[in-house]
This record gives C-alpha cells, structure tokens and sequence, in this order.
C-alpha cells in the first residue's frame, strides 16, 4: 500500500510538472512570437557588397497574431500562415507549395532555415527589433552602408561643408536635397551598367535623381557617380559617369 501510495504521489507531482513546464514552454513561445525580426545575417554582409546582389529568402518579419506574420521581401511584403511542428515551426508556404522551418536560440534570436533558398553554407539568423506600426529595414540599410558626416570635398581639398546622412533617411547640406533611399530590392538593382550600388535622392520640389555610388571603408571615403539618362525602351542599364560628390569622413 506504501508503495502505491508513493507511486501515486510520484506521479502526481511528475504529471503537474510536466503541466507546468508545459505551459511555461507557451508562455515563452507567446512572447517569442510578437512582434519584428531583423535579418542580420544579410545585415552584417552587406557593408562591403551590393545589397541588391547579396541573396536573402527575405528582410524583415513581423509576427502579428497567433497564426500569421508579415513578411518584408524588399519591394514586395505578404502575409503568411505559421504553425508549430515538433520542436520547430514552419512558415506555411513560403516556397510556393512548401514550409520553410524556423526555430530559436535560447537567447531569442530566430533562425530561418533558408540556406538552400539562398544557396548559402549558413541559415539567416533575425534578431527581434520590436513592435511598431512600419517596416524600418530602410533605416538598417541606412546605418550599416553610409549613415554619418561627412566632409564634402572639391578638388581633392575639403570645402566648408558638412554633409550628414541620417538612418532614417533624411540628409542634410547636399545640395538641395531633403533625403535618400539606397537601392537593395527590386528593378533598381540593375539601373546601372556594370552593375553597382546605387542611391536615390529627392529634392525640396520632390524631383528625384540617381546616382551611383563607392564606399571605401579603409579610407573612409563616399564617392558619388553621376549616370546617364535612361535610355528609351530599356530598364537600367545606365553607364556610371564622372564624380558628382567626394565625400570623406
């Protein structure tokens, strides 16, 4: 009888531990599940490469229910459906007819299992970035290519001219120009020949214009490229001309 009695109380305890830690585990999993995640992986490759050359399955993802989650693919953004599966979970869909799988670290990060999507050795890891009613990728982009100050110079010596790109994408003391947007996803990718980075700026009547830009890292040093004009019945394509701004820091 002593036995039972001790396997019974055994039990009970192991059966209310496993409810905790049960319930435990989907607390956890429902504060994971909010909000945006930030690709780092693309992030941190980008600075001394051509965003728009570098693959990524997509930018950001923005968790808005029990069920569902926003997807950033540049230019594009859906909504897709998740669900939970064994250990992980899976977005449902995402290649067409296929899930792809994603988990978390202990340390919150997500994992995105997209390296054969990508064709790379290693899978996106996305870093939670909050709750807010827009995407901010563009400011991401801002800061890790060209966000700062800069000292505008004209034959090869500095002019009294302070130029600063701000992450969320306005610039001030560059002509007229009220802000910018560096090109990562879509057509703009191949507005130049050869390919290269390239940013767009407005003005204060709302007029843009292309540039095309170098970044040397070493030297610190923002050298911007005018282009030529879009050639009639062709997308991009546009030759890089001489330098329109030296800029140093």
């Amino acid at each position: 009888m002593k036995i039972t009695t001790r396997f019974c109380s055994f039990s009970i305890i192991f059966l209310l531990g496993s409810f905790f830690s049960s319930c435990n585990n989907a607390a956890e999993d429902e504060v994971k599940l909010k909000g945006k995640f930030v690709n780092q992986t693309y992030l941190r490759t980008i600075p001394d490469s051509i965003p728009g050359l570098v693959s990524a399955y997509c930018y950001e993802m923005d968790f808005i229910s029990d069920d569902s989650v926003k997807v950033l693919y540049g230019f594009e953004e859906a909504t897709l459906g998740y669900k939970k599966k064994g250990n992980h979970y899976e977005l449902v869909n995402a290649l067409r007819d296929k899930n792809m799988p994603f988990s978390f670290n202990d340390d919150g990060t997500l994992i995105l299992t997209d390296s054969t999507w990508n064709e790379r050795s290693e899978n996106s890891t996305f870093s939670k970035s909050g709750i807010s009613a827009d995407w901010k990728f563009d400011n991401y982009i801002n800061q890790k290519m060209i966000a700062g100050t800069y000292l505008l110079y004209k034959d090869d010596k500095p002019a009294s001219q302070k130029i600063i790109f701000n992450t969320d994408g306005t610039v001030t003391g560059l002509q007229n120009f009220k802000s910018y947007k560096i090109c990562y996803s879509g057509d703009c990718v191949a507005e130049t020949y050869p390919i290269s980075n390239n940013i767009t700026f407005t003005d204060d009547k709302n007029v843009t214009s292309v540039f095309a830009f170098d970044i040397d890292r070493k030297n610190k040093t923002l050298k911007i490229n005018k282009i030529e004009s879009p050639i009639p019945d062709t997308k991009g394509e546009r030759a890089i001309k001489e330098i329109a701004f030296d800029l140093r820091q």
